[in-house]
């Protein structure tokens, strides 16, 4: 069994949150417990949710604008656990689009590993929803393993289609009509994933294409088609909720987090 690493993928400029200033990962966001609800910051909750999962080692991309988010992070402790963190810088002016491009650069840094890689700016439930997902990924000793959970809103998101073993058959990208009330949001990988991310990336970089944004779910898609396995989970008593513009954080602020 190989060791795991988390990885968070920080490097966004949040456009989406104009004219908001502040990186959205320090947001306070109130987080359901089993008894209780904790404030934390956005930040906070992704890395929370990667230790109880079983995460004691945590890479994160991040830009030349988000020093406050590494202050934040660099000595982050859960209990007696000091989580122990490193940072990537991404290229902001490169022009290059879509999460496969900041995955390829992180490779060197989480080969080798079975990697829990976890939004930043999600709040997902359970908490420790990684627990379950990794045991279905070795079971099923899979390639790639998706977290799956319940939403309202498909068309926004990337629903996911399985059978009844809980292979994925189908994963769209903000459908206009989607086959599923439900979107991915988490994800485990191993290094077959990893290796095929990079390739996808190379040939977009050799071909000139790096300006057209490259979605992950087009590597998901080639991951299925090359016979690589991959698996889903679905926490029907879950949920996910999305920050990903201002009017996300009003909603998150006046509803109940549950």
């Amino acid at each position: 069994m190989k060791p795991v690493m988390g990885y968070i993928p920080a490097g966004g400029r949040g456009s989406r949150m104009k004219p908001f200033r502040l990186c959205k990962e320090l947001l306070p966001i109130a987080i359901p417990r089993e008894e209780s609800t904790e404030v934390v910051l956005l930040i906070e909750n992704a890395i929370q949710t990667l230790v109880y999962g079983g995460v004691k080692d945590i890479v994160f991309t991040v830009n030349n604008e988000k020093d406050a988010l590494i202050k934040c992070t660099n000595d982050y402790s859960i209990g007696d656990h000091k989580v122990q963190s490193a940072y990537i810088y991404q290229n902001i002016q490169n022009n290059e689009y879509g999460l496969p491009f900041v995955i390829a650069d992180a490779a060197p840094f989480l080969r080798g590993h079975t990697v829990f890689m976890k939004f930043p700016d999600t709040i997902v439930y359970p908490y420790d929803c990684f627990k379950n997902l990794y045991e279905l990924h070795l079971r099923k000793a899979s390639d790639l393993t998706l977290g799956i959970f319940p939403t309202k809103a498909p068309e926004r998101l990337g629903p996911v289609v399985l059978n009844p073993d809980g292979m994925v058959l189908k994963i769209q990208d903000k459908p206009k009509n989607p086959l599923a009330s439900n979107t991915w949001n988490i994800i485990i990988w191993e290094d077959s994933f990893l290796d095929l991310t990079v390739k996808m990336v190379e040939e977009a970089r050799l071909q000139g294409k790096t300006e057209k944004e490259l979605l992950i779910s087009d590597v998901f898609e080639r991951t299925m088609e090359n016979g690589l396995s991959v698996y889903g989970y679905m926490y029907e008593d879950g949920f996910c909720h999305d920050v990903s513009c201002v009017e996300d954080v009003l909603h998150m602020w006046r509803t109940d987090p549950k």
